[in-house]
């Protein structure tokens, strides 16, 4: 769920001297390769005169914020550094998709250990024209392109954004994060920390990957990481788990599907599991907004953002499948699964930097614990015009329906020291569901507080089969402060955006406690 270039870079690699050979063959000094590239990407930095006035280092000092550039303020004596950052910056933005050790649909084999640099491509076809998608070693097997009537859907501006996968464990976020296209500190290398150990097709529009992924963040490194954790879980660069993954254009009968099959073996017990299966990162042009409703293949525009997290300036979470789309409906990208307890997000990141722009939805899975196993998933990608997409999607729920109504629950105790009860989703018994208590005043109801219904109780584990985190409690003085009279309604949340809630068993009842 990254947004842009990684907030600490290892800028040795990029520091120096007075620049490298390319950057002093093609500027006459480093003030001049500073403003020079500054103007190619839009921040005006005046006259290109070499004279390092306010307006250079303002411009500059945006262009390192923008892109995520550990650097000093621009002067004189630095000039150099910059010059070298910059052109390194230059070079990850432009360079090629990947060298010469591709191969294509027509080559149908095993690779394993793949060399650096090696590819491999497979086709489909969307309204009598081909689709391309193609893996390589450079993003460790995520998928690092996608193109159809000439237009390439993902933004591959570093190491972060392809259409990929990386699951979070134990609630560390970004700081215990195996990643599918590697490292952050792999950044715009034509290589990648992740392990690729096999890359296979046995047809053209199929391919497999086995990979050991990188954790995102280094050994001791303290930038991304939050949920309260300080620096990097991992103490190696690559984890132990494993990614299996089987990508495939075409799926029974529909032409604009691609199929995701993919398994996650941990390698360690975990408390959570959290997986992105997968992550598609686009473009800018992708600014346009869908929610698929699977009960009528009605489609919804996303328009108002929820509360933000940095750097996204866009962020919806849902029950509903989600698709990003160019503003005219020419081009767009969907995502669907059958697999109960998935949330679709839709985020979008702003930048000055064209390049940097990115829009993407994710799938995202929840597993609480997570013991070491495998872990399966099938998911969807629908690729073509927006209502190409949207009819695929329709045909993808008339193969696999997916239940988007709410859970249910009961209330089993209601009295004045502390009220129980259980709520869950039959469909989805992974995925706590949230409880939503109400004041009653006649006919009208106040929203007073929201519980999750995550306690485990071994009752609910024998009569539901499963692992009996389904149950809640709280203290009364909660919802009825200083006691007194009270009449409540309590539902389990809809487990669709847009969806009433469901009434627990009993849904209402009354109080009348002392103070």
């Amino acid at each position: 769920m990254r947004g842009g270039l990684a907030l600490a870079i290892a800028t040795a690699c990029l520091h120096g001297g007075t620049g490298p050979a390319a950057a002093q063959e093609s500027y006459p000094n480093d003030e001049i390769c500073v403003q020079s590239i500054l103007a190619l990407h839009g921040y005006d930095p005046g006259p290109i005169d070499g004279i390092l006035g306010q307006r250079t280092r303002d411009m500059a000092h945006s262009f390192a914020v923008d892109w995520r550039l550990d650097l000093p303020r621009l002067s004189g004596a630095n000039a150099g550094q910059w010059c070298v950052a910059l052109t390194a910056a230059q070079r990850g933005a432009d360079q090629p998709l990947d060298p010469a050790l591709t191969d294509g649909p027509d080559t149908l084999r095993c690779v394993t250990d793949p060399p650096d640099g090696y590819a491999r491509v497979i086709t489909g076809r969307v309204d009598g024209d081909p689709v391309e998608l193609r893996v390589s070693t450079r993003f460790g097997g995520a998928v690092g392109s996608l193109t159809w009537r000439g237009m390439e859907f993902l933004n591959i501006y570093d190491h972060g954004r392809q259409i990929s996968y990386a699951w979070f464990l134990d609630d560390h976020g970004e700081c215990l994060n195996p990643t599918e296209p590697g490292s952050a500190s792999d950044l715009f290398a034509q290589t990648s920390s992740t392990i690729v150990h096999e890359i296979c097709s046995d047809a053209a529009n199929r391919l497999s990957t086995r990979i050991s992924p990188a954790f995102w963040t280094q050994p001791g490194q303290t930038a991304f990481c939050d949920n309260g954790t300080l620096e990097a879980v991992n103490t190696e660069l690559v984890s132990d788990d494993m990614l299996e993954k089987v990508t495939q254009i075409g799926y029974e009968g529909i032409e604009n599907v691609i199929v995701f099959d993919s398994t996650i073996t941990l390698h360690g017990d975990h408390s959570l599991l959290r997986a992105e299966v997968p992550t598609a990162y686009l473009t800018g042009a992708f600014s346009a907004r869908y929610r698929f409703d699977p009960r009528d293949g009605s489609l919804t525009p996303v328009t108002e953002s929820m509360d933000l997290t940095a750097p996204w300036s866009f962020v919806d979470n849902s029950r509903f499948p989600a698709i990003l789309a160019s503003e005219d409906g020419e081009f767009a990208l969907g995502a669907y699964t059958a697999r109960p307890g998935a949330l679709y997000q839709i985020l979008h990141y702003e930048s000055r930097n064209p390049f940097d722009e990115t829009n993407k939805w994710n799938i995202l899975f929840s597993v609480e614990p997570a013991p070491a196993g495998r872990y399966d998933f099938r998911t969807f990608g629908v690729i073509g015009t927006l209502e190409q997409v949207r009819e695929g999607m329709v045909a993808l729920a008339a193969l696999h329906s997916v239940d988007v109504t709410p859970g249910e629950g009961h209330v089993d105790r209601a009295e004045c020291d502390w009220i129980a009860g259980w709520a869950w989703d039959p469909d989805a018994p992974d995925q706590a569901m949230m409880v939503d208590v109400f004041g009653m005043n006649g006919d009208d109801r106040v929203l007073i507080t929201s519980i999750e219904a995550a306690r485990y109780r071994p009752d609910l584990e024998a009569a539901l089969g499963d692992g009996g985190r389904h149950g809640f409690e709280f203290e009364t003085e909660l919802i009825l402060p200083g006691g007194g009279q009270g009449e409540f309604v309590m539902e389990v949340r809809g487990s669709a955006d847009g969806l009433p809630g469901t009434p627990l068993v009993p849904n209402r009842f009354s109080l009348d406690c002392p103070g």
